[in-house]
């Protein structure tokens, strides 16, 4: 009998792990970004796109989040687990961002998150590597980003940065950028998608 039950107890415990795992509350989420070719563009500006960046300026309200509690800043003691890889065993967004969360997903990995709170306006960076051709009408999840209430306010917003949207090819060579974004703020959680029209470079 205290076989069986030592059994079912470990039964019991492994359900319930998996079910914290899996209904887990995320403090951070996402922004959706669709690429569209822009007004002047006949053709697919994106073709030959191995790269791109983006960058968003933190407005306000996660300005001051981030001023009040540091430690869940990239370079804080907590931050690595929010921006970093999934093994870490935080929210693991370095590995998020790309998995499979929204329909019309491109394909890719992200290269390198950078946050920037000391010079300039603070912002968020991301850099993503396309592991597939397809851009056009397709989305890139930007982030990670504090919900509202995480950050305790009802618009924890990023405004995209006067760095544009830019993609790249394999050389490297910068081959299309934003030439209209709509609309240019954005938070997570909003459900609708920022549009991003671009042209060639």
């Amino acid at each position: 009998m205290t076989a069986l039950r030592l059994a079912l107890s470990v039964v019991a415990l492994s359900l319930f792990a998996g079910c914290a795992q899996d209904e887990r509350i995320f403090t951070n989420g996402y922004v959706k970004l669709r690429f569209v070719r822009g007004e002047s563009e006949a053709d697919n500006p994106y073709v030959s796109t191995t790269r791109v960046t983006v960058s968003m300026d933190y407005q306000t309200c996660l300005q001051d989040y981030y001023d009040a509690d540091p430690d869940q800043r990239q370079d804080g003691r907590d931050g690595e687990l929010v921006f970093g890889p999934a093994d870490l065993g935080g929210e693991g967004w370095q590995d998020r961002l790309c998995e499979d969360l929204e329909s019309s997903q491109a394909a890719c990995s992200i290269n390198k998150i950078t946050q920037e709170l000391e010079m300039g306006i603070p912002h968020i960076t991301v850099e993503y590597n396309l592991t597939a051709p397809e851009l056009e009408g397709r989305i890139l999840l930007f982030g990670p980003l504090p919900t509202s209430e995480t950050a305790d306010c009802p618009d924890p917003e990023v405004r995209v940065s006067s760095s544009l949207p830019s993609g790249y090819n394999g050389p490297g060579d910068q081959i299309w950028i934003a030439e209209n974004i709509s609309p240019p703020k954005a938070y997570t959680g909003q459900g609708g998608e920022v549009v991003i029209k671009s042209r060639k470079n």
